[in-house]
């Protein structure tokens, strides 16, 4: 048990001064382009669009500095994180007041049946149980309730180390982790088919590549190497 502990403060030390912002700009343009992939899928989801109409209530679970607000700001939406600061400057950068708590995933502060929807975006790679994880999800989740994971995908044929090289616990995961009691999966996918290679360009090419060639091939990419993308994303509902 001493050992969970050490690795949740070391996860919590971490994203506490983890500022991306100060990133190489490659880098940066690496990530703006998963978050966008991220979307765009979650987007196109019915099960996201069907809570989304009839104003569910919605968890982001793992929510830091606000990645993914566009995905929740119109909705009925709490937001937890385990960093203290990271939910401080979500606060500041988008003018939130209330609806951001600190807590463990492992230990979700909220009742049985709460959440029609919980987002949970790059999260359960650091998550050294994640059965634990799962019953959390599934106990604060409704009847039928959906969960939207994304995580490292570990079937992938891409590794670009920023996605996978941490000094915390990280551990890809596979379709088998999400196959538990109490939850049916009901799709997946898997996204994000840029080789490391292509981080030699100038960003100003770099940028214009991802906009003009590789988002209109994404979607191909998925269809000829399905299963083998960088990022899983599995939806899930509360059975």
């Amino acid at each position: 048990m001493k050992r969970k502990e050490n690795i949740r403060e070391d996860i919590r030390k971490f994203y506490d001064s983890w500022t991306p912002e100060t990133f190489p700009s490659y880098i940066k343009t690496l990530m703006d382009l998963e978050e966008k992939l991220v979307v765009d899928i979650i987007e196109n989801l019915e099960e996201y669009r069907d809570i989304k109409r009839k104003n569910g209530i919605v968890l982001d679970c793992g929510c830091g500095f606000g990645s993914y607000y566009p995905l929740t700001k119109d909705l009925n939406t709490l937001y937890l994180d385990l960093s203290y600061n990271q939910l401080k400057r979500f606060g500041k950068i988008y003018g939130l007041r209330s609806n951001r708590i600190c807590g463990d995933i492992l230990n979700l502060p909220f009742k049985d049946s709460t959440f029609d929807l919980i987002l949970c975006i790059n999260v359960l790679e650091h998550v050294i149980d994640i059965n634990i994880a799962l019953k959390e999800l599934h106990r604060v989740l409704k009847d039928e309730g959906v969960l939207l994971v994304v995580a490292v995908n570990r079937e992938s044929i891409i590794r670009e180390e920023i996605f996978n090289e941490f000094r915390i616990y990280h551990r890809g995961l596979s379709l088998r982790d999400f196959k538990v009691d109490g939850f049916e999966m009901v799709k997946y996918t898997t996204f994000y088919f840029l080789p490391p290679i292509f981080k030699i360009l100038p960003v100003f090419i770099l940028n214009y590549f991802i906009d003009k060639i590789y988002l209109k091939l994404e979607y191909r990419l998925r269809d000829l190497f399905r299963g083998r993308g960088q990022f899983l994303c599995v939806v899930l509902r509360k059975s």
